[in-house]
């Protein structure tokens, strides 16, 4: 007969009557035992629920991991907008267990679960910033980040694909809106039937002019992922961008921890739901890439890393600070692109200011030219 580990603080914690008034279910050890061993059969198979684009070595340490624990309970439940319910299992180590884990979906690695100490109120400090009353509008959302996650080259991945990628994906809300809308335009719940559909295809609406963009809320603390497109930005380059608005999240040894085992460079006050999403493609903000760039002497690379800047700008503000930066490079080939992203942008007082210092005759002329026909 199964038995689960029961360390005394975990004996107190089970017997706390508001336990069940706050969602929690306790396993007897028959279903503790038949949860754990379906999720282990899915570890052993490579089954695409457990997989989240992992590389195999992290599946394989995920594995590892979920084989040292076992689920005592279930916590709180999320729910998407089309109704879809996920409970949230909690779990404890085999041996020596020290405080609960919380799995906020069965299916994610071991790597994201949340330590939830040892008592209820603990674990409810935990959970509640994954179990929001409501979803919050995007401009309560305190944290604003943007990373370059790739090119159409490099990491052969297109909008359309990033799409997808993310609706599939077990830390997001599968509902998606386009470019065409600048707030999220879902309700909190679809409606059921023809007129939730209508609303699915409409909201996917692309804006004629701008930038391609496709952008979704995270499954539980209901954060904002955005995927831009930027197309053509030289020839032949894409260059896709999210951004992410998110209250912070308390996990920041978590985060790190996961940085370095799969090296990312993900915001340690990102919550795990987004951090969840980013596995499997790079995610550099742009201070990783201001940081890169005065190490570097290729000249290839620079121009990438500056274009990357640019898509990465929030504003006109931040896109002539990094420009400016190499407005006084001394290889002229990096003056010119920085020249061309200020025309493309309107920059008229960077474009004057590299027109009065440039010493190469024709490109002079054709700064002094330029930037005399852009408006005041």
């Amino acid at each position: 007969m199964p038995t689960l580990p029961n360390p005394k603080w975990f004996e107190a914690l089970k017997k706390d009557p508001k336990a069940a008034e706050a969602g929690i279910h306790w396993f007897t050890p028959e279903e503790a035992e038949a949860k754990r061993a379906e999720v282990a059969s899915w570890y052993v198979q490579g089954d695409a629920r457990v997989r989240h684009h992992l590389p195999d070595a992290a599946l394989a340490a995920a594995k590892e991991q979920f084989a040292q624990f076992v689920p005592v309970g279930e916590g709180p439940t999320a729910s998407d907008r089309e109704g879809n319910k996920i409970r949230s299992w909690l779990l404890l180590a085999k041996q020596s267990p020290e405080e609960l884990k919380v799995a906020l979906s069965p299916v994610h690695p071991p790597f994201l679960w949340l330590g939830a100490g040892q008592t209820l109120a603990s674990l409810k400090e935990t959970v509640a910033p994954y179990f929001p009353a409501h979803i919050p509008s995007e401009d309560k959302l305190e944290h604003t980040v943007r990373g370059f996650i790739g090119t159409s080259a490099v990491n052969h991945i297109d909008l359309i694909q990033l799409h997808d990628r993310y609706q599939a994906s077990d830390f997001l809300d599968g509902l998606t809106w386009g470019s065409a809308y600048k707030k999220d335009p879902f309700l909190e719940m679809l409606p059921k039937g023809h007129y939730g559909q209508e609303m699915i295809q409409r909201y996917r609406a692309q804006a004629p002019e701008g930038i391609p963009t496709f952008s979704f809320r995270s499954l539980f603390t209901k954060s904002i992922l955005r995927a831009e497109a930027h197309a053509n930005v030289a020839e032949g380059v894409n260059i896709f961008v999210v951004q992410v608005r998110y209250h912070p999240a308390k996990q920041q040894a978590l985060i790190r921890d996961l940085n370095q085992q799969l090296g990312m460079r993900l915001p340690e006050d990102l919550p795990v739901d987004l951090a969840g999403a980013f596995i499997g493609l790079p995610f550099d903000p742009p201070e990783v890439i201001r940081a890169a760039l005065p190490k570097q002497t290729d000249l290839a690379k620079i121009s990438f890393g500056l274009l990357c800047l640019d898509c990465l700008a929030r504003d006109f503000t931040e896109a002539e600070k990094d420009l400016r930066e190499y407005s006084t490079h001394a290889e002229g080939a990096v003056r010119q692109l920085v020249a061309n992203l200020a025309l493309r942008r309107g920059l008229k007082s960077l474009l004057t200011e590299m027109a009065s210092r440039e010493q190469h005759p024709e490109f002079k002329k054709q700064l002094t030219e330029v930037s005399q026909r852009l408006p005041s």
